[in-house]
């Protein structure tokens, strides 16, 4: 039985997902840098942590300084307070995941491979959907 996605579709589908999974990784490692390096400000808090409206920000981790950036924050506290959007946008593993998962549909070309291609091109469209929301 052939597999439901074949020809264009597939690699289309597979493309525009490892190409956003790349995408979202190299951001969320930029992002996990400037946490370390102390420098972190409202929009990588909130892409980090899922928690997108200012005020939810200041009521999870404090008031940030005098020049908007929270110096005492680390990946471990972000990490404690992440929401499912934080996951999506910000996740190396579910980064990974989609990345591997787009190659795997492209080698093993079954409608279960395909399922999972599906399932990594929705979580790549709701991180972009999800990042829409995030303080300018």
């Amino acid at each position: 039985m052939n597999a439901p996605l074949y020809g264009l579709s597939l690699y289309a589908i597979a493309l525009a997902t490892l190409i956003s999974a790349f995408i979202r990784f190299i951001q969320s490692t930029q992002l996990r840098r400037r946490v370390e390096w102390q420098m972190t400000g409202p929009r990588e808090l909130a892409e980090l942590s899922g928690i997108t409206d200012p005020r939810d920000l200041q009521d999870a981790f404090g008031p940030p300084g005098m020049d908007r950036i929270w110096r005492h924050i680390t990946l471990p506290q972000i990490d404690e307070k992440r929401m499912f959007a934080g996951y999506l946008m910000s996740d190396v593993r579910v980064q990974t995941a989609s990345a591997g998962l787009a190659i795997l549909a492209i080698i093993v070309q079954s409608w279960v491979t395909q399922v999972f291609l599906i399932a990594a091109a929705l979580a790549q469209v709701g991180a972009w959907l999800s990042a829409t929301r995030l303080p300018k």
